[in-house]
């Protein structure tokens, strides 16, 4: 076997080498992307279930309760805290809009924040807080919510009004 027997062999060697190491990089970067969408939706779930959690707690004060329902009488300390919810809640909707925009939340998980969106959007006090804090978010962002906020006005029942006809739905037929 010759010395350009050898280095053919061996160039063989090296491009096969190449050829496994970029399947193999191809495969870790496959799984680092799985990996990086796992922990965005982890973080999504998380800051969902704290803001939930808060409200809940927060809603046990009547003026908040009455905030959220779009009551006019209301204190101004009760307004600034309903204010700073609403805040949460549309930077936590913000952010996973713009997850989505870059392509990083999946339409599954776009469409559950979407469904959740229309129903917290249907309080009243919620879409004014929106009217009131609108200029402080991304334009894109902005004009999403007031499409959202346009479909609502079309006539989506308000959710004691769902949650009523939910009961109904679930209640023995009358004989």
């Amino acid at each position: 076997m010759s010395l350009s027997d050898l280095a053919a062999i061996g160039g063989l060697l090296s491009s096969f080498a190449v050829l496994v190491s970029l399947i193999y990089l191809g495969l870790q970067t496959h799984q680092n992307a799985k990996h990086s969408r796992a922990l965005i939706q982890q973080g999504r779930a998380a800051r969902i279930t704290e803001t939930a959690l808060s409200l809940a707690e927060l809603r046990d004060s009547d003026g908040i309760e009455k905030c959220f329902q779009g009551a006019r009488d209301i204190t101004a300390k009760d307004l600034s805290r309903f204010l700073n919810i609403c805040r949460a809640i549309f930077i936590s909707a913000e952010d996973s809009f713009l997850q989505h925009e870059q392509g990083l939340l999946d339409e599954v998980a776009f469409a559950s924040f979407e469904a959740s969106l229309r129903s917290g959007m249907g309080a009243p006090g919620v879409a004014a807080g929106w009217i009131v804090s609108r200029d402080m978010y991304e334009p894109k962002f902005r004009d999403y919510i007031d499409r959202v906020l346009g479909d609502l006005a079309g006539g989506q029942a308000r959710s004691l009004d769902r949650w009523n006809a939910a009961l109904d739905s679930l209640a023995p037929p009358a004989r």
